[in-house]
């Protein structure tokens, strides 16, 4: 085989092999196995057009020029083996063009033997396969993101299902304590003092709250995992947001003589948030506090500006949070070892809400607390600029 490709005239029988290879379209190379290195000493015209090195830039050359820094990569490692065992073996390899772009080189080398059986050439077929293994990426992409889907899905479905049996759980012994309090009703109305009656209607009125509540809880943590739940973020006066929440549990403060204290300085600025978002959060907030503080004691609900940040605070005089517990705090279906001082009902999702429309309106929420010292939540958000 002649040092370079160029031939001319007719092809003659000693020239015939590499007429036909001067008009492949597969690159074809061919390495001397007698010479130290085993240095090329032919390529094709289709061998110059897939790497861009011209003939005389790579004769006398290995052709681990074409790997680049990719001297490891698993189809080399092939090619090795199959050297040394004087074999022949396909393998796909990344390479490189003289301009530095990658492709995808599947490369099939037979050895050439003489008439001894002495190894003296090998024939390299290359074969530019980028298209196809592009597409073959494109494919376990998309099957690796159809696989995440349907884990997610499944995830999803796997949450609401929980938050449906927690739902159907809870609302079980309201709505069976309500009917057994309507058939007495309905059956000893007019025998029933003017006192009982108006305890009856009190203890209908606490479990109808009761339900509303749990029935809010699962939908307000539903809404949050939702893909879809969009936000709408505009500047929101916290404190004013903070009066109204306290002003929805006023009655329940006072039932355990609790006192509630607001510190809101006209001068902080407002918040970028979602106004629904927050009342929920202030409300979660507020209604905990307030659940698991003892009686005569006092919540207080500061807001103020943090650094870039406005800060709300809403701090109880409760049992406290120990450190074990403090990394479920925010977790869904999350019962700690305080109860809440009333008997209150919780479902365990207040603040894994909490924690959800904080993180959608790009703010943080943390606890701070000692057992024994009541706890205090934080939730920061951005504020107007």
């Amino acid at each position: 085989m002649p040092d370079t490709h160029h031939t001319g005239g007719e092809p003659t029988p000693p020239r015939l092999a590499e007429a036909i290879f001067e008009n492949l379209n597969e690159g074809v190379t061919v390495a001397d196995c007698s010479l130290p290195d085993m240095p090329l000493i032919y390529v094709n015209r289709a061998f110059e057009t897939l790497t861009g090195y011209p003939a005389e830039e790579v004769i006398g050359r290995n052709c681990r020029f074409l790997h680049g820094q990719e001297r490891d990569q698993p189809g080399l490692v092939q090619i090795r083996r199959c050297l040394q065992q004087g074999r022949t073996c396909t393998a796909v390899l990344k390479n490189y063009r003289k301009d530095g772009t990658l492709f995808y080189n599947e490369l099939h080398l037979s050895p050439i033997h003489d008439a001894a059986g002495t190894l003296v050439y090998y024939i390299g077929i290359q074969r530019n396969v980028s298209e196809r293994i592009y597409a073959e990426e494109s494919l376990w992409r998309l099957n690796d993101d159809l696989v995440r889907a349907n884990k997610e899905l499944n995830e999803a479905n796997q949450r609401l299902n929980e938050l449906l049996y927690v739902a159907a759980h809870d609302l079980k012994s309201p709505l069976t304590s309500m009917i057994f309090s309507l058939e007495i009703l309905q059956e000893k109305s007019s025998r029933l003092s003017g006192v009982a009656r108006k305890r009856f209607i009190k203890q209908l009125s606490t479990m109808a709250r009761h339900m509303r509540e749990i029935v809010v809880d699962v939908l307000e943590a539903r809404r949050g995992e939702s893909d879809g739940l969009k936000l709408q973020r505009e500047p929101i006066n916290l404190g004013m947001k903070a009066r109204i929440v306290l002003r929805f549990h006023k009655e329940q403060a006072r039932a355990k003589d609790i006192a509630l204290k607001l510190t809101a300085p006209p001068s902080v600025p407002k918040a970028l948030a979602d106004r629904n978002s927050v009342l929920v959060v202030l409300d979660n907030l507020v209604s905990n506090a307030i659940k698991y503080s003892p009686r005569g004691s006092t919540v207080r609900l500061r807001v103020r500006k943090s650094a870039a940040k406005v800060r709300i605070e809403v701090e109880d005089e409760g049992p406290g949070i120990g450190p074990e517990e403090m990394p479920k705090l925010f977790g869904r279906f999350s019962r700690l070892s305080a109860e809440p001082t009333a008997g209150e009902h919780s479902t365990g999702l207040g603040l894994y809400i909490v924690k959800n429309l904080v993180t959608l309106m790009r703010g943080k929420v943390w606890a701070e607390s000692e057992p024994g010292t009541g706890a205090r939540f934080i939730v920061e958000l951005p504020s107007v600029r």
